[in-house]
């Protein structure tokens, strides 16, 4: 069964962030007194006395307001109200009753959903609430969700509206592969989202941070359980200027730590740069499969001149010479596979997922022990490690243990015989007979309880 959706809508300012983290538990939606900090839907899983639920943050629904990307956020928040089973409608309690929150109440009545009304910031039991009837969804139950009052009584509400059905009896679902999008400011990220979920899900917009907040979106592929994430441009430390930009930073990093796959978006017209580069090494120092995808590509094709046989002979020319500096830019990542894509024309966003599927499969592979003693052997014949002097290393046995990234441990009579370059012709050989091509492997070298890892 469908999980009960709960979406938390609202003016700017009112506290639905707070609230949003509050009723999951944790610290999710960005908070600050900025009013308009969350634009895009941001969404989580959580349990309510028994029921879980989807729960559904949402931007500040202002009515009427055509300025930058306020149109951007209503159409969300109107995808939110659309989408959900349960409405939480929450008010400022120390501000009287003003034209959006009319708006708004006309706006959800009409949608049809149940609606549990609250008041939030009444931070004292004194706190007036009457003038509140006038929106004629009756009194609302006054809360604070930073200092946590009344949240039981809201759980209560909310536990009570939503449809419940008994736990199924049948095997748990498989745990979805986690997709994280990331890059630099403007490169197209959030357009990328749009185009591999063929839907509006974040806001797009020219205007460079647009997006804050990690966005986690659930979905299937070819029947495979995905969860995507579009997360903030992440930006040189000299441009984190403001307390909101370092949160926002913190929140990429952390999607790619959660990550199964990373998908690092360049912007092809602009090229990569070191901030591409800090970032694709952060994903590898974290063990994550790294797809390179180069966006904006239907931008770079368009200037190329000659008849259709002659710009495409000239574009995979560039493409070539393109893929080629991105090697020589990133040379710790040589496992990274490289795509050109367009979101706006539709060009190889299916293979972005191809690609993920087979990177995690690499990413998750064990191989027996045997076949990597019979793979050692071989490769220690073929090319024998170089001498130190007038001793060498000499290889025992190896063994995998374990996955995500690929690890294998050697055991050797000293581990500083084994120069780099050695380990380098070592873990090429292991990609190469196992396929272990779109993945870090880690290679550990250990002599007793001693050991220098690569």
């Amino acid at each position: 069964m469908k999980r009960p959706v709960v979406a938390i809508v609202g003016k700017p300012n009112v506290g639905k962030s707070t609230l949003f983290n509050r009723l999951m538990g944790r610290r999710i939606s960005i908070v600050e007194e900025t009013p308009g900090v969350t634009r895009d839907q941001v969404s989580g899983e959580t349990e309510i006395q028994g029921i879980k639920v989807t729960l559904v943050d949402t931007g500040g629904f202002l009515l009427g307001d055509e300025k930058g990307l306020t149109p951007l956020i209503v159409r969300q928040v109107e995808k939110a109200i659309e989408e959900a089973d349960l409405l939480i409608f929450v008010v400022d309690a120390r501000q009287d009753p003003s034209l959006p929150d009319f708006q708004i109440t006309d706006r959800i009545r009409r949608s049809g959903k149940p609606i549990l009304f609250v008041a939030n910031k009444a931070d004292t039991l004194s706190t007036p609430l009457a003038d509140f009837w006038e929106l004629g969804l009756g009194e609302p139950l006054a809360i604070s969700a930073l200092h946590g009052r009344n949240i039981s009584a809201l759980l209560e509400g909310i536990a009570e509206s939503v449809p419940s059905e008994p736990a199924p009896t049948v095997a748990e679902e498989p745990q979805p592969i986690r997709i994280a999008i990331v890059g630099r400011p403007n490169v197209g990220k959030s357009s990328l989202v749009n185009a591999i979920l063929g839907q509006e899900r974040v806001i797009v917009s020219p205007i460079p941070g647009t997006t804050r907040d990690a966005i986690d979106t659930p979905f299937e592929w070819k029947g495979i359980p995905m969860v995507l994430t579009d997360t903030a441009g992440l930006r040189k430390k000299s441009a984190i200027t403001k307390p909101l930009d370092f949160f926002t930073q913190l929140r990429a990093l952390s999607a790619i730590d959660r990550s199964d796959v990373t998908v690092l978006v360049i912007d092809g017209k602009e090229g990569m740069t070191r901030q591409d580069a800090r970032i694709a090494s952060y994903s590898d120092e974290k063990g994550k499969p790294l797809i390179l995808v180069v966006s904006k590509w239907d931008l770079v094709a368009s200037q190329l001149d000659g008849d259709e046989k002659a710009r495409a002979r000239r574009e995979r020319t560039l493409q070539a010479d393109f893929t080629r500096f991105l090697r020589n830019e990133l040379p710790f990542v040589p496992y990274a596979p490289v795509l050109y894509v367009s979101a706006v024309q539709g060009w190889g966003i299916s293979q972005i997922l191809k690609k993920t599927l087979e990177c995690y499969s690499q990413w998750q592979r064990r191989i027996p022990t045997a076949d990597v003693n019979r793979w050692l052997g071989e490769a220690v014949t073929r090319h024998p490690p170089p001498p130190s002097g007038n001793r060498a290393a000499k290889f025992f046995y190896a063994t995998q243990p374990q996955v995500a990234p690929p690890t294998f441990v050697f055991f050797v009579n000293d581990p500083e015989l084994v120069p780099a370059t050695y380990l380098r012709y070592l873990e090429n050989s292991l990609r190469r007979r196992f396929d272990f091509r779109g993945t870090p492997i880690r290679l550990v070298l250990r002599r007793r309880s001693r050991r220098l890892e690569r």
